[in-house]
């Protein structure tokens, strides 16, 4: 079960990973409330100001800030608006941010800053938290980079040597995508192949392919696709779901962004 604090509701859990959700605090009271963070927890302030305090300081926080606490961690905050705050919110499991951390060479899985004023360097965390409270389910890779991103501000990593026999495991992992792009390819089922940990895969594969694994199986198929429809009459929902994709509407959307066609125009001009 995912919470934000120790004594508060739970968050909706979006997978195993991690929940999200929305944390609202209405009170009219200025004296400062003081509370403790049950897990590792991301918060972006959405409206309202207040003094945040953490364990690596205190700042005024206000509509794009980014909170960040540590399991058991205290905190308090002392609102300047009458109406509260509302922040989005994400909770990751603990082992997942050991994990990360680990290939990060990081000493601890613990955040180093509590608070990061808006800006433009932020704007992307702020962007992954918003979505995933809103509702939009981030796939591991998504989460993965999500806490790696958070870990890493404010602390220097230490480089992780890649050896040839990794990339060379990484580059028989493309070769699989290339032939088997119809099959579930999950995140740890590539990176066991890859005999790496998952960020330590997703890692390795955006150094050989340029892209994230994701991204890659998704060109796989897109470009399996446009081959079936040159070259074969077969209906265009059938190559859709044969191909892997399990909803038309985001195949047709993710074709035209990729060839600049819908697949019936694209087959028109073949």
């Amino acid at each position: 079960m995912f919470r934000v604090e120790t004594h508060g509701p739970a968050l909706p859990a979006r997978s195993s990973l991690y929940g999200a959700g929305e944390a609202r605090c209405a009170t009219r009271d200025p004296t400062a409330i003081e509370k403790c963070y049950a897990g590792p927890v991301i918060g972006v302030v959405v409206a309202g100001t207040f003094d945040y305090a953490g364990r690596h300081g205190r700042a005024r926080a206000t509509p794009g800030a980014i909170l960040m606490g540590n399991a058991g961690e205290s905190f308090d905050c002392r609102h300047l608006d009458a109406g509260g705050n509302r922040r989005a919110v994400i909770a990751l499991h603990p082992d997942l941010l050991s994990e990360v951390a680990n290939d990060c060479g990081l000493d601890d899985a613990d955040f180093a800053v509590s608070t990061l004023a808006p800006s433009r360097e932020t704007a992307p965390l702020y962007g992954a938290v918003r979505r995933a409270a809103g509702g939009l389910r981030l796939d591991e890779e998504g989460v993965i980079d999500l806490a790696a991103s958070a870990l890493t501000l404010g602390r220097r990593t230490r480089p992780v040597a890649t050896s040839e026999a990794e990339r060379r495991r990484i580059r028989d992992v493309v070769r699989h995508l290339d032939v088997a792009y119809a099959e579930p390819c999950g995140l740890e089922t590539l990176a066991a192949m890859g005999q790496v940990s998952r960020f330590h895969f997703i890692r390795l594969f955006r150094q050989v392919t340029g892209e994230s694994p994701r991204q890659y199986l998704i060109g796989a198929r897109l470009r399996a696709a446009a081959d079936r429809l040159t070259d074969t009459a077969e209906p265009i929902t059938h190559i859709a779901f044969d191909i892997g994709f399990n909803d038309i509407s985001h195949f047709n959307a993710t074709f035209r962004r990729a060839f600049g066609l819908s697949p019936t125009a694209w087959r028109k001009t073949a």
